[in-house]
């Protein structure tokens, strides 16, 4: 379990907050918070809903919220659910990062600053319903992604809460010195084809290496790998012991030619 430092703020609260990261599966809601004695859960930084039994009208008294579901899909019937809008945020997330001079591993920090703020109607959103009534999300504006190591800041140039995108244009330009030691730039890690979220649905493939290793397309994901994986957090870094390799960055997207940087001891 990790503890973030964050600071929220919105019309009616402006506090210091601590994220419990339980770091377990995506499916899990590992994050969450508490604020106003209300539990917040999700599955990433601008996914927020209440804690399940939740008093929904105390929550909607204390915090803006975005109530959606109610309608079918298919004949299927889709809950409602609630989602905590109108909110800045600015969180910071230790990583390991290593100096490439000399091998020395240090910690560094990643801060993210962010904004959820009315919809702008001249901005494209896909549709969002409560009942029969279209909704609009809030929109979100990043104003920060950087990592702070040995007294040096690299800020992205992706203003996004999608890690991906964020911290390896933050690799590219640190590639000289550092290199981030985490899942997100191991050699055996990867997203599905089928799609990923801002955070947390990395899929480790640590236990099928070789075949892992053959995967330079979608259709050899499909043909080499099976469903033996780890969904992970991009800021993990596996367990001592495993045999992995890191790298600057690797994507099935780009298929990008595997150049390792250095072995996980």
């Amino acid at each position: 379990m990790q503890v973030w430092k964050a600071h929220y703020k919105d019309p009616v609260h402006d506090a210091q907050i601590d994220i419990i990261n339980t770091e377990k599966e995506y499916a899990a809601d590992p994050l969450s918070f508490t604020l106003d004695g209300i539990t917040f859960r999700g599955t990433s930084l601008g996914d927020f809903l209440p804690a399940v039994g939740s008093d929904l009208e105390e929550v909607c008294r204390k915090f803006h919220i975005l109530k959606a579901g109610g309608f079918e899909i298919g004949g299927n019937e889709v809950s409602f659910w609630y989602t905590l809008q109108r909110y800045a945020m600015a969180t910071e997330i230790p990583v390991r990062v290593v100096r490439k001079c000399d091998g020395c591993e240090l910690q560094g920090m990643i801060h993210i600053a962010f904004a959820f703020q009315e919809h702008d109607p001249e901005q494209v959103q896909a549709r969002w319903y409560c009942g029969e009534e279209r909704v609009y999300h809030d929109d979100v504006h990043v104003h920060d992604v950087s990592l702070q190591i040995d007294g040096t800041v690299y800020s992205s140039a992706k203003k996004t809460l999608c890690f991906e995108d964020a911290l390896l244009d933050i690799c590219r330009q640190m590639a000289q010195d550092y290199a981030l030691k985490c899942c997100l730039t191991c050699q055996y890690a990867d997203y599905s084809p089928f799609g990923n979220d801002d955070f947390g649905t990395m899929q480790c493939f640590r236990h099928q290496k070789e075949a892992y290793l053959k995967v330079n397309s979608k259709a050899d994901y499909f043909k080499y790998l099976n469903d033996d994986c780890e969904y992970r957090q991009e800021k993990d870094f596996a367990a001592k012991g495993i045999a992995a390799i890191f790298m600057e960055s690797r994507s099935l997207a780009t298929a990008m030619a595997r150049t390792p940087i250095f072995p996980l001891r």
